[in-house]
């Protein structure tokens, strides 16, 4: 009886384990597609409002949530501090602040780059680096979204199948 219970919590234990990184993926697809809509916002508010950066961080704070809502609240801080030399150097501070699990290392990238056109340019430039932005992120949801079944299923029956493995070592 015991040995069925533990042999029942392993296979339960490995599928959730799967379902988890089946999950990742798709909060990974939510995290994009925020920021994609973030740096919709923050375009229209440079090119049409003239919004100053720490103000613009602070409105895509509330507008976005977890992670990205974080990272651009920080950045609104440290921008009216002005503690630091320049965008770039504050982004990439608050960059290594966000775990690694919430910004994949090609988003961090993205964001680093941005930094260096925030701030620093003219209006135009500006808006070229948020453009680039927005590419570089489309292209890595397209890239995500091309295979996101599968991966997901993979993940799901990977677990499944590594849970069923190990009770079958254990008989």
């Amino acid at each position: 009886m015991l040995k069925t219970a533990g042999i029942l919590l392993v296979i339960l234990g490995a599928s959730g384990a799967g379902f988890t990184m089946a999950l990742s993926v798709r909060r990974q697809a939510a995290l994009l597609r925020q920021l994609l809509s973030a740096l919709e916002q923050m375009k229209g508010e440079i090119a049409y409002q003239r919004t100053p950066l720490p103000e613009l961080m602070r409105l895509l704070s509330v507008g976005s949530s977890g992670a990205a809502a974080a990272f651009f609240g920080r950045v609104a801080g440290d921008l009216h501090l002005r503690q630091e030399g320049s965008v770039y150097a504050i982004f990439k501070k608050e960059l290594a602040a966000v775990p690694a699990a919430a910004f994949p290392a090609q988003v961090r990238l993205v964001l680093l780059n941005l930094g260096k056109g925030l701030g620093k340019y003219d209006l135009e430039s500006q808006l070229c680096s948020i453009d680039l932005a927005s590419q570089r992120l489309q292209s890595l949801l397209d890239a995500l979204q091309a295979d996101q079944r599968a991966r997901m299923r993979s993940y799901c029956t990977l677990g499944v199948c590594a849970g069923l493995a190990i009770a079958i070592l254990a008989l």
